[in-house]
């Protein structure tokens, strides 16, 4: 298993990963119509553009294995008012390689980006309910903070999420 900073090259290979661990992962929580209709390739330009022309405190890592892009983390200042200083946008890995500690090795990768970057504290979303992904979260360190947030705006109907953070 090898991380390695993302690529422009990577942004077909993180989007089909997204869709196959959002399919996976979230039958439970979103409407499968929903999930169906998700496109590797729709936002595609989004992703290569963010890959060639990382913003300020941005930061996107890629595990492979046998050299093949299995998984993907990405680091960025945080998206809501919250205290700490970064956020872990996303953490996504292949289904067929759950259960293997890309997730953990990712997300422990991604908080020591964050020290390197200067942060005091990192964070994180993630769905209430999501055991798998909170099981990963505080078994590298993440508390569930008292912030949660409920939003309709992806699915049509309110997705309910906790905060997690970390002190660094």
């Amino acid at each position: 298993m090898k991380l390695r900073a993302a690529t422009v090259e990577d942004a077909l290979a993180i989007s089909e990963i997204r869709v196959a661990a959002w399919r996976a992962a979230y039958k439970e929580f979103m409407p499968s119509g929903f999930l169906d209709a998700l496109d590797p390739k729709q936002g595609l330009s989004n992703w290569q553009e963010r890959l060639g022309h990382a913003p300020a405190g941005w930061c996107a890592t890629v595990a492979e294995q046998d050299e093949k892009v299995v998984g993907f983390a990405i680091v960025g200042l945080p998206r809501y008012q919250t205290s700490a200083d970064l956020e872990l946008w996303a953490l996504n890995v292949h289904p067929f390689c759950w259960r293997c500690g890309i997730g953990r090795m990712l997300t422990h990768h991604a908080v020591e980006i964050a020290r390197l970057m200067g942060s005091k504290a990192i964070e994180l979303w993630c769905l209430r309910g999501n055991i798998a992904a909170q099981t990963t979260y505080e078994g590298c360190g993440f508390y569930v903070t008292e912030h949660v947030r409920s939003s309709s705006q992806l699915i049509g109907h309110p997705l309910h999420e906790v905060l997690y953070a970390k002190a660094l």
